[in-house]
């Protein structure tokens, strides 16, 4: 009986979790009250769960033929009340309606006689709607060009030439502009402006050559220098050029152009200079222009010390508890458990690594010879570990004594350094990669924001 009735309750679930028994009998009550939508799409939904249901199909093919004809009825409405627009879209409605119902097997009887009326509605309309866009274009009224050939699209995207018109009440504005913007110089908005053109259309009108010659105008000549070491640690200067050649790139800002040691030395050597007479802001604005520069970027450590603490170990305090049993003060009463605290001691092994940096940068305008940018970056970047061991019961230690009668608030955080994995210190080389980064970054973001305005 057990086995019959866990059958039965597996059934019902089974039943309870197939809801296209459900739609069925929710389709057939709006069938019987004549909401023959509501009926058509829950038979609809059927067929979307069991395409093979033969009821839902049969149901669907008599629903679904009354919501089609009421569809073809309106459509016939707007033709004799010469509402065109609203006639054209309600017989598109209608096919649409028509494909969703094939889509799940069911093919509902098309009123082919409709279809000339439509074909002669849509052409009628569209050539209309065609020629008033034309004379929008020609008007300079790109908006509502658009608006129109948007419309075209909706219902015959092949119509004429309505796709590449519509592409021209979007580029010509922009083509305009960029025009505009190069005769006033301004030509980063002029490449911006080409540049959203030419992905529309890399063959309209001449936009891809008035992009690149607005990019040639608009680009910015960087030349980084090599760093000045001034101090006795080697091979740091090096690691951060690269780190800041690297950062300028990686901000791929497209009028930015960085030229880097191997490229400065190149083009000073054409014009017969070397870089080791670039030594201060002057020298560099003169090479720089000589090359066709338009800012140097200088950079120098005046200060870099690396440290490490050797390995420390410190006994510190803590407090463990412990449970006592005391006798209770009732006559034949049950002991009594209380919570005590004593202080103990702790070993906490400690290490740690620090760098200490101090760089110091200058962006060189080469037309004025002037510092137009600088800064001194200074940090201590540090690594440190700690490893505690304790004898005892590390669950029960607290750093600090209870308030009142209260405990202390459990010390996640504190029992934790007992549990921890013991790791090493950070290694110079990893140490020096991470500041050097920071140090680029920094300079890059300060670069930016000069370099963009």
């Amino acid at each position: 009986m057990r086995v019959y009735y866990l059958l039965c309750v597996a059934i019902l679930c089974m039943v309870s979790c197939d809801p296209s028994k459900q739609y069925l009998k929710l389709g057939n009550a709006a069938f019987e009250q004549g909401d023959m939508d509501a009926a058509a799409n829950y038979y609809y939904n059927i067929l979307l769960l069991k395409p093979n249901h033969p009821e839902a199909k049969q149901a669907l093919q008599k629903s679904g033929s009354f919501v089609l004809q009421n569809k073809f009825s309106a459509f016939n409405k707007y033709v004799v009340e010469k509402e065109d627009e609203k006639a054209i879209k309600q017989f598109l409605s209608c096919r649409k309606y028509y494909v969703k119902c094939q889509s799940v097997g069911v093919d509902l009887p098309w009123a082919n006689m409709y279809e000339p009326i439509y074909e002669d509605l849509k052409n009628e309309f569209v050539s209309k709607q065609y020629d008033l866009g034309v004379a929008h274009l020609n008007n300079n009224k790109y908006d509502q060009a658009e608006i129109v050939f948007s419309k075209i699209a909706e219902i015959d995207s092949t119509y004429k030439d309505a796709t590449v018109l519509r592409l021209k009440s979007i580029a010509e504005p922009l083509y305009l502009r960029g025009q505009k913007m190069l005769d006033l110089e301004q030509f980063k908005e002029a490449y911006r402006d080409f540049e959203k053109i030419v992905k529309l259309d890399p063959t309209y009108k001449n936009a891809f050559n008035l992009k690149a010659e607005a990019l040639k105008k608009a680009s910015v000549g960087l030349g980084v220098l090599p760093v000045q070491n001034q101090t006795r640690i080697q091979g740091f200067d090096t690691r951060l050029y690269q780190q800041i050649v690297a950062s300028l790139v990686q901000y791929k800002n497209p009028f930015l152009q960085v030229v880097d040691r191997s490229s400065l030395e190149g083009m000073l050597r054409e014009q017969s200079l070397g870089m080791s007479g670039i030594i201060d802001p002057e020298s560099a604005a003169k090479a720089g222009k000589l090359i066709g520069l338009k800012y140097v970027l200088m950079t120098a450590i005046s200060d870099l010390v690396y440290e490490d603490e050797g390995l420390k170990k410190d006994s510190l305090d803590a407090f463990e508890a412990y449970s006592e049993q005391i006798p209770s003060q009732i006559p034949n009463g049950l002991p009594q458990t209380i919570t005590r605290f004593k202080k103990v001691k702790y070993l906490d092994q400690h290490q740690k690594r620090r760098l200490y940096y101090r760089v110091f940068y200058q962006l060189v305008s080469t037309q004025t010879a002037q510092v137009v940018a600088s800064n001194v970056l200074t940090e201590e970047v540090s690594d440190e570990v700690h490893f505690a061991t304790y004898n005892g019961n590390v669950n029960a230690l607290y750093p600090e004594l209870p308030i009142a009668k209260s405990m202390p608030p459990k010390p996640t955080a504190f029992r934790e350094q007992f549990n921890q994995v013991k790791r090493e210190l950070t290694s110079r080389e990893e140490l020096t990669q991470t500041v050097c980064k920071k140090i680029a970054k920094l300079i890059g973001d300060d670069l930016h924001v000069y370099i963009d305005n």
